[in-house]
């Protein structure tokens, strides 16, 4: 493979897509709401049906419904190479995308990732990839830009990984938050919290990454929607309900995240979700 489209430039497509142009590959990008510097290296399309001529196309968009809809446009246009969904996406839908495509001769790859945006601006993302193992061979050198890849199952097995990561990860969210508002409700400073619990067994992502830069400060400004965490724990709860493994968290972390969505707004950061736990005092 040589040409790439890359299609959606947003905070984690415009950081992502520069990375296999440092590697050699000839990147072609669009985004109808978004444009890439020349000096990443990019090609901007003017339209979808530009990037049909291309090898491989990977897809970093909202959601499945997006994704189906726009392969099934470079389909239509006449693409027949591998496609690579790095969206987090409902894994049945991709079951049922892969096998629309594979009726035209078009290959497809589940691979999602878990980092954020600082992560994948330098490449060193986890990729959580689904499907054949001859394709996933076949993509290998484009996946190895973003970072560090885990071939975790057959095709969908990609996005229901990721679907689980953002449900544990979502579930210590909020347990982490609720104990540092009630650390603070008995006068341990916060910072103190965040140490000691770093040096104990409650340490999370939340806590190492999380805390002082973005929630304690209340700059809720990491780069990641809390409507997407809401989305993935969405899936993740149908997943964990389905599989027979449901507990009462399962229902009231969903729950709990669709109200704060409703109340926040769609454009909240994950981890503004602290002013749900513990609003500012004005």
């Amino acid at each position: 493979m040589k040409s790439i489209g890359f299609v959606g430039l947003g905070a984690m497509g415009s950081v992502m897509a520069p990375l296999p142009v440092q590697a050699g590959f000839s990147v072609s990008g669009f985004d109808p709401a978004a444009r890439l510097d020349d000096e990443t290296g990019v090609i901007m399309a003017n339209q979808l049906d530009d990037l049909a001529g291309c090898d491989a196309i990977v897809l970093m968009l909202p959601d499945g419904s997006v994704v189906t809809s726009v392969a099934t446009s470079l389909a239509d246009a006449g693409f027949s190479g591998l496609m690579i969904d790095m969206s987090s996406s409902q894994p049945e839908g991709t079951i049922a995308l892969g096998k629309q495509l594979g009726e035209r001769g078009i290959r497809l790859i589940d691979a999602p990732v878990s980092g954020g945006r600082k992560k994948a601006a330098v490449g060193t993302l986890m990729v959580m990839a689904g499907g054949a193992a001859v394709d996933l061979e076949k993509a290998g050198k484009l996946l190895d830009c973003f970072g560090t890849v885990a071939h975790v199952g057959p095709l969908a097995a990609g996005h229901a990984m990721k679907a689980l990561n953002n449900y544990v990860s979502a579930a210590g969210l909020l347990t982490s938050m609720q104990a540092l508002a009630t650390a603070e409700s008995f006068g341990i400073a916060a910072e103190t919290f965040t140490k000691v619990i770093n040096g104990s067994t409650g340490r999370n992502n939340t806590t190492e990454v999380k805390l002082e830069p973005f929630i304690i400060s209340r700059r809720y400004d990491s780069g990641f929607f809390l409507r997407l965490m809401a989305k993935d724990v969405g899936i993740a709860s149908a997943l964990i309900k389905n599989a027979g493994f449901d507990a009462p968290i399962t229902t009231a972390l969903n729950d709990y995240l669709a109200v704060a969505v409703d109340q926040l707004g769609d454009n909240a950061d994950h981890t503004g979700l602290y002013e749900m736990v513990n609003p500012a005092k004005s």
